[in-house]
């Protein structure tokens, strides 16, 4: 596809650097103090917003599933994801369906990455990477929660993604879950921010807009809780999905790509455009996201070509292109928010 006379790849890069540039923020990685500016986030009624209550629109990478190609799961990626690309959040999907054959070592891993992308000042994510009826893994969750919980709950850098793409289910099941494990993070935690997976893969946040959490399942007021929206932009309607949504409920892009829902196939780079616009300009929130993904496997979502995997950390078109938007209003996110 052919964009404004050259690529849409080339063409975002073009302006990414002329925005980046006027910003006067220097180089990638110049700033990797963000959480220690920005410190332990929270929910101002739709927005998310950092320690001192101004809004703050996280920018960044979901790394792969961490049981599978491992091989691009190193310090140097992560330092490359923030200081080359300029991220200031990234996701760590941690597979629910596996969790209970081995959650000793599931949870040092979630340590040893949480501890890589700490040092780099950038938020992360703990994605309970759940693709399935959430409450099948109701018991692992618990224990998985508590103990993120009680390990994070003074870490001002670190967020909770308690199910990634509930499916097969609708809000109602979803949502007596959430108030499950809600109960149980706050009996430990009471502050870090709790992102919410909403009906059919995360997409239809509409339904979670409708009917939002009032309180746990202990009867706490739910506070410092948000809601996923996930997308591809060759496949879903993106920005079309959220009409109505914004205005109602804090959202979290967690998850998005530029190709088909598969993680694969066409690249829609107009459309990814679109989304990317919306996230930033609409006039209810700033809307923080995580592109699909860091792996160097075969598919179009891929944010490293194709067997570069532990090596050179090279990006493909789709990183080329997340790299460009991270940028694209400063080489550190929060500058568009700036008074």
């Amino acid at each position: 596809m052919k964009l404004f006379g050259g690529s849409p790849v080339a063409y975002i890069l073009s302006t990414a650097m002329l925005l980046a540039g006027c910003s006067g923020n220097g180089v990638p990685g110049d700033a990797n103090d963000f959480v220690a500016r920005h410190g332990k986030l929270r929910v101002e009624g739709v927005q998310l917003s950092d320690s001192a209550g101004k809004p703050i629109q996280l920018r960044g990478v979901s790394l792969f599933w961490i049981n599978w190609h491992e091989e691009n799961l190193k310090p140097t990626a992560v330092r490359y994801i923030v200081r080359n690309m300029g991220a200031t959040v990234v996701r760590i999907p941690v597979p629910a369906f596996d969790y209970a054959r081995a959650p000793a070592t599931y949870e040092a891993q979630v340590a040893t990455i949480v501890r890589w992308i700490r040092s780099e000042g950038a938020y992360a994510v703990i994605d309970w990477h759940v693709v399935d009826d959430p409450n099948l893994y109701i018991d692992q969750a618990r224990t998985f929660w508590k103990h993120m919980a009680k390990k994070y709950r003074n870490d001002p850098g670190v967020l909770f993604e308690i199910c990634n793409e509930p499916t097969g289910v609708g809000w109602s099941e979803i949502k007596t879950y959430a108030r499950d494990i809600l109960a149980e993070i706050r009996r430990h935690d009471t502050a870090t921010v709790v992102i919410v997976g909403s009906q059919e893969w995360s997409r239809w946040t509409k339904y979670s807009a409708l009917d939002p959490l009032t309180d746990d399942a202990s009867g706490r007021p739910v506070r410092n809780v948000m809601y996923t929206y996930h997308g591809y932009a060759a496949t879903h309607g993106m920005d079309r999905d959220l009409k109505g949504v914004l205005e109602k409920i804090p959202v979290f892009a967690t998850e998005w790509g530029v190709s088909e829902a598969s993680g694969d196939g066409r690249q829609d780079w107009a459309a990814s455009r679109r989304f990317i616009e919306y996230l930033r300009d609409n006039p209810w929130q700033k809307v923080s996201w995580c592109q699909w993904s860091w792996v160097d496997k075969r598919e179009s979502s891929g944010l490293l070509r194709p067997g570069t995997g532990g090596l050179s950390w090279q990006l493909s078109a789709a990183g080329d292109s997340c790299a460009a938007w991270i940028r694209e209003t400063g080489i550190r996110a929060d500058s568009a928010l700036r008074p």
